[in-house]
């Protein structure tokens, strides 16, 4: 209900394991595969019949199918929601690059970073928008910008995730801006309001 988890930590969106499996019980363990290639295991210690309108509510400030995150909860969601440790054993393999926040946080420089995040191809606004907030006051003469662009699928009328990767790309190599730095996030747009913005916040801050 206040976007914190039962420890008192800040967390958006939940992020669930649904099933419509009756057999599948606490006490599995299960491997996650994406085609032939081994991504987690998860050991579940939870299973639970979720109130839906009252999720869909509170994320998504209404339980209207007209909008897209409640219309997804609603008819793709299994009847079931499970959770439990989840252990990575391999990355996905994209149709673009996707580092780590370990690995983004080892290559930018020393000092302020100026996050901008995305979900559509860099207009001349965004990308002035970007650049000056080096300006601010509050920002120090060494700052740098991590442009981090969501490439994940999202609403059905928006352009796809690959395309809009390779729109960066290519102003990424005219541009040529040493103070600029690209990576890309492999995450789905909810449409959640102030609660994905906490959720991005978070995400931005775990990359540096």
């Amino acid at each position: 209900d206040n976007m914190e988890l039962p420890d008192g930590l800040i967390f958006g969106i939940p992020v669930v394991f649904d099933t419509d499996d009756e057999d599948l019980q606490p006490g599995t363990t299960v491997l996650i595969k994406d085609g032939d290639r081994d991504i987690a295991t998860i050991e579940f210690t939870d299973k639970y019949s979720p109130d839906k309108p009252k999720e869909t509510l509170k994320v998504y400030g209404t339980s209207q199918i007209e909008h897209p995150g409640s219309l997804m909860v609603a008819t793709q969601r299994g009847k079931y929601y499970m959770g439990g440790k989840v252990t990575g054993l391999n990355r996905p393999i994209r149709d673009f690059p996707c580092k780590t926040p370990a690995e983004v946080r080892a290559e930018l420089p020393a000092g302020d970073v100026v996050a901008f995040q995305c979900r559509n191809p860099v207009h001349r606004a965004h990308y002035e928008l970007f650049t000056r907030a080096l300006d601010a006051e509050n920002v120090e003469e060494d700052g740098v910008v991590l442009v981090h662009p969501t490439c994940g699928p999202t609403q059905a009328d928006d352009i796809p995730g690959d395309v809009r990767y390779k729109t960066y790309e290519v102003l990424k190599e005219e541009t040529a801006n040493p103070k600029v730095f690209w990576e890309y996030l492999p995450y789905s747009m909810h449409m959640a309001g102030p609660r994905e913005a906490i959720q991005h916040m978070m995400i931005r801050k775990n990359y540096g």
